[in-house]
């Protein structure tokens, strides 16, 4: 995962995604998983999480 260009780490379902950006000040993170503004998916379906 990478917020504003850095790497972060790897998550490795949405409960990690949400520490990540609870960690980059995002407090409502739940909120904005869908939204294309906020996060973008790459490599395959939203909130799947298996290697590409």
């Amino acid at each position: 995962m990478t917020i504003n260009g850095a790497i972060v780490g790897l998550a490795r379902d949405d409960r990690d995604l949400i520490e990540f950006l609870r960690w980059a000040g995002l407090d409502d993170a739940w909120d904005i998983l869908d939204d294309p503004h906020w996060i973008e998916w790459r490599g395959g379906r939203a909130h799947r999480y298996e290697a590409v």
